[in-house]
């Protein structure tokens, strides 16, 4: 394995780990969800709340800020030095706080009008005195969240100089914060304090605001051992500055549509009913596991690498880190893709049926879970090629393929849940087809834009649904045989079981047909464990 290729998979699975323990924590303060809310209205209110400061988070923060700020912010350090690098963040930062606030402010003026747009067909298909009660609460609790979108903003900034300097485990430890907030404060609410809330919802939105709050503060330590501090500079004719923005402007919609189409679903989904938006948030969150576990790493630690090899000009090099990502990808991916299509029910069982969680909860939320699976990989290898793009500096052409996919995801959110009777997977399966259009088109550019072969391995894919497909069939007999009619005890016994298995099977049958990928991060894995390094392949 070459040097490069150690150095992406290592930085990846080292955040991996820190994201797998946040998912964990991530999923705790989901099953609380569904054992407190369950897919009642008190769910959607909450679900509908948080989605609206969440997407601007991702629209500003984790997305088009951090794609144009960071390559903008590499160059300026790399060839103009640190000094100069400290006068672009202060100015950055300054100008972020104040648009912020802006928007903080007025979110929380208008959270009546914003909701009300959100349930305009939703309200309808509530009883209405359930309308009525879900719209107020809704409101309430985006008032209460929207600041969240400030601190987890300027949180976002300071990872990116952090993941600049290589350092990735700090920021992928602060969602834990976020959760253990959540869970810290609906515990003691619901326990020891029941009677400050009107209801256990509002507990909730308390722990996004402070969690928030301990994003920014945590990661501050670790950024001043870099040299940068936080200073005040209304320096905004810096022409850096100017760069970032026309970078920042285009990007804020490329980057995000996968938060933009959850927009559009959620719209869609609550018009067909009472908690169908908590079912689609549930899937949604379970369908994450495995991209925040290491694709949201791969990308991250991606965006770092392709801007230093574009600022390098070094096309052979930018495309063989695209290559290798994607191979990684694919190994980790389809497999999760084949046994979360397969395992659905099961998994959602096991993780949220309990307490107001009921067996229609159940049937709702495996329903669009099952059918989300099917864009895992796509979904990540969108995130690594779109980084790509920005890297080079190129934030229009995401903005024209987001534009298609958004589209077709509300075209089909419109048409296959009501005209074919499909429910809740129907917005499942638009969200799926749109995302793997957005991957296919952006690849087949970013393609011909560097007049090179992206992929150039394709027997190592074929491997890799085969082993796949193996490893499938097999689980489809567990839950035929084992998991569909059993219990408690034996639903949690079996399915780590028959996960277990799976896992081994894949990774033996990839060795058997001579998947040179897998070997070589068995190598490495086996290397690391035992303190040496691992041989090249």
């Amino acid at each position: 394995m070459k040097e490069k290729e150690k150095h992406i998979f290592k930085s990846s699975m080292k955040m991996s780990v820190v994201t797998m323990v946040s998912r964990v924590f991530g999923l705790v303060r989901d099953q609380m969800q569904a054992i407190f809310l369950g897919t009642s209205y008190f769910s959607d209110a909450y679900n509908i709340a948080f989605l609206l400061p969440n997407l601007l988070r991702r629209l500003s923060a984790e997305g088009a800020m951090t794609v144009s700020f960071v390559p903008v912010f590499t160059e300026v350090e790399q060839l103009r030095g640190k000094d100069q690098a400290q006068r672009l963040f202060s100015s950055f930062f300054t100008l972020l706080l104040l648009v912020l606030l802006a928007i903080t402010l007025a979110g929380m003026a208008f959270s009546p009008y914003l909701v009300k747009l959100m349930m305009h067909t939703g309200e309808k298909t509530y009883d209405p005195k359930t309308a009525a009660e879900a719209l107020t609460l809704m409101s309430n609790l985006t008032t209460i969240m929207f600041p969240y979108i400030l601190l987890i903003s300027l949180a976002a900034l300071v990872q990116g100089i952090l993941n600049i300097h290589h350092n990735f485990t700090v920021p992928a430890f602060t969602p834990v914060l976020l959760n253990i907030c959540i869970i810290s404060i609906v515990l003691f609410f619901n326990f020891v304090k029941p009677d400050v809330f009107p209801n256990i919802t509002y507990a909730f939105a308390a722990g996004v605001l402070v969690g928030g709050a301990l994003q920014f503060l945590y990661q501050l330590p670790s950024m001043y051992r870099t040299g940068y501090r936080i200073k005040i500079s209304f320096n905004f004719r810096d022409r850096d500055l100017y760069r970032i923005g026309r970078l920042f402007t285009p990007g804020i919609f490329g980057v995000s549509v996968y938060q933009i189409n959850v927009l559009v679903s959620y719209y869609f989904a609550a018009s067909l009913g009472e908690g169908r938006v908590s079912a689609l948030t549930f899937s949604s969150r379970v369908n994450e596991l495995a991209l925040g576990i290491f694709a949201v790493s791969l990308a991250t630690v991606m965006l770092s690498t392709l801007s230093r090899e574009a600022l390098d000009d070094d096309k052979d090099k930018f495309v063989e880190s695209i290559n290798y990502s994607l191979r990684l990808l694919g190994l980790i991916m389809i497999p999760a893709m084949v046994g979360s299509f397969i395992l659905s029910e099961d998994i959602v069982r096991l993780l949220f049926n309990y307490g107001k969680f009921n067996r229609s909860s159940v049937d709702m939320t495996s329903a669009s879970f099952r059918f989300l699976s099917l864009e895992l990989f796509f979904v990540a290898g969108y995130r690594v090629i779109a980084q790509s793009f920005y890297s080079l500096k190129d934030t229009r052409t995401p903005v024209m393929v987001s534009a298609a996919a958004l589209v077709i995801n509300a075209v089909l959110c419109y048409f296959l849940p009501r005209h074919l009777g499909l429910d809740i997977a129907g917005i499942a399966i638009a969200n799926t087809v749109s995302n793997i259009s957005m991957f296919v088109i952006l690849y087949i550019i970013l393609q011909k834009k560097l007049g090179r072969m992206l992929f150039h391995d394709w027997s190592l894919l074929v491997k890799t649904i085969l082993a796949s497909a193996g490893m499938g069939v097999f689980a489809y007999a567990g839950h035929f045989f084992f998991l569909r009619e059993a219990g408690r005890v034996g639903l949690i016994a079996g399915i780590f079981c028959l996960i277990a298995v799976c896992i081994a099977l894949y990774a033996g049958l990839s060795i058997a047909i001579g998947n040179r990928d897998i070997r070589s991060l068995a190598s490495l894995v086996a290397a690391r464990l035992r303190g040496g390094s691992g041989r090249n392949s």
